[in-house]
């Protein structure tokens, strides 16, 4: 079965005639030499809203797409604009979000636009696919380890104030222990409504050590950025109380087995995994490496944000707008 290059007009004229004759789209594929998931691609992307497919239809929009990828082709600045986020592990979808909300005086495209370009012919040699995030074939839940001691004093997840739950005020942290390879652990603290980023080493995992680590970033924050903590049952974290008393720091923790509660810093730690992959060793990786890594991802812009940057965010909450262009460098405006 060969699947080479995209589907000709002939072919979209036959993919209409065998829907209409009550063909699968396992056995038009099979009439037309093509894999499944090639068909199934088709008709979802090409079929109008009534769910017919008319192959003049399907062509113009193939062929509308394929003018839009070439843009990139033709636009030197929007080309290296797009190379140079993918390098810094921005994905499509938010570099097309950061260029639609108008920081850049560069023409908006679509994150559609910029798959195409990448896969298409002018960058197969260049192998920018090297650079997309790995996806995953299947989404699951991670059990959390049971924990060998009982943290004492500890408030469930489920006594979280609804304006934590909905993100409606600032300050509320997520905590966890990102484990590399027979090395120690780097602590991640991720603010709950704008996704800012805080990261550390630890020697090991340590109750005292961690709280400790925690107290002190905490402390150079403004008390409006510190008002609760969320963890899971790892002991790391069973001197919590700690925080209660030296920051006045509400402390909660997730259920039983039930990490994903705290889904803000397990987005983040999915994301950190592409710079630090479990075989790594972290001793390897200096502190200076390590904040550069933590900083490009607070400089990322998000969705969930309206494609504002996890910095801007933050900084938001404390009044401050500023704005950034990276196409002039990272330019910083108030």
């Amino acid at each position: 079965m060969s699947d080479y290059g995209h589907l000709t007009l002939d072919e979209r004229f036959a993919i209409a005639r065998l829907r209409e004759c009550g063909r699968s789209k396992r056995s038009i594929a099979r009439e037309l030499g093509r894999s499944p998931s090639t068909i199934k691609r088709e008709l979802e992307r090409n079929s109008n809203a009534d769910g017919r497919y008319r192959p003049e239809t399907a062509e113009a929009r193939y062929l509308a797409r394929r003018a839009k990828s070439l843009l990139l082709d033709r636009l030197d600045d929007l080309a290296c604009f797009v190379v140079e986020r993918l390098h810094e592990n921005w994905t499509p979808e938010e570099i097309a979000g950061w260029l639609k909300s108008g920081a850049e005086q560069l023409t908006a495209i679509s994150h559609e636009t910029i798959y195409a370009w990448i896969y298409g012919r002018s960058q197969r040699q260049a192998r920018l696919w090297r650079l997309l995030p790995r996806k995953k074939g299947k989404r699951g839940f991670r059990p959390a380890r049971t924990p060998r001691i009982a943290i004492k004093e500890r408030s469930s997840i489920h006594d979280r104030p609804q304006s934590v739950e909905d993100r409606a005020e600032g300050g509320h942290w997520e905590g966890d222990l990102l484990i590399c390879k027979k090395t120690r652990p780097v602590l991640v603290l991720c603010e709950r409504k704008s996704r800012f980023t805080i990261a550390a080493k630890l020697n090991g995992k340590n109750a005292e050590e961690t709280a400790t680590a925690i107290m002190c970033i905490f402390k150079r924050l403004d008390p409006a950025l510190r008002r609760s903590a969320t963890f899971d049952n790892d002991t790391a974290f069973a001197r919590h109380s700690l925080l209660r008393q030296a920051l006045q720091l509400a402390t909660f923790f997730c259920d039983a087995y039930a990490s994903w509660q705290k889904g803000a810093v397990e987005n983040i730690n999915g994301r950190l995994r592409r710079d630090l992959p479990r075989k790594i060793n972290i001793d390897k990786v200096c502190d200076h490496e390590l904040q550069d890594i933590i900083l490009m991802h607070n400089l990322t812009p998000r969705k969930c944000l309206g494609f504002k940057t996890p910095t801007q965010a933050l900084l938001q909450q404390l009044g401050l707008d500023i704005k950034i262009s990276f196409s002039r460098g990272v330019a910083l405006q108030s």
